[in-house]
């Protein structure tokens, strides 16, 4: 009597197991539909929510303040004077920072 080969035995008593396992671990891993993949995708999708909830955030407040800047004109003195540093000719501006770099001067400002 001849012995069959070990390999082949094992083989053939668990081809169904060993089906299944690589099936498992194609689908599982290499596929491009992968679990992986899917969660990969999942974190994408849910940084995107989060970058349109700030948006929209953004979106509502520039709305309010442009609604604002429709209705009243002072609004518009406020912002210039506020966000880009404009004044008027009677005025002096000082700007207090409590940046540790040391301040930059400004092309559109004048030492008076």
């Amino acid at each position: 009597m001849s012995k069959k080969n070990p390999l082949y035995s094992f083989l053939s008593h668990n081809k169904y197991w060993i089906v299944l396992i690589v099936g498992v671990l194609i689908v599982g891993f290499l596929d491009e539909n992968s679990f992986v993949q899917r969660l990969k995708y999942d974190m994408q999708i849910s940084e995107l929510k989060e970058q349109i909830e700030k948006y929209n955030a953004q979106y509502e407040r520039d709305e309010t303040q442009l609604k604002e800047l429709r209705r009243n004109p002072k609004a518009i003195t406020k912002i210039a004077r506020e966000r880009y540093f404009m004044k008027a000719d009677d005025e002096d501006i000082f700007v207090l920072s409590d940046d540790l770099e040391p301040v930059k001067k400004m092309a559109h400002e004048t030492a008076e």
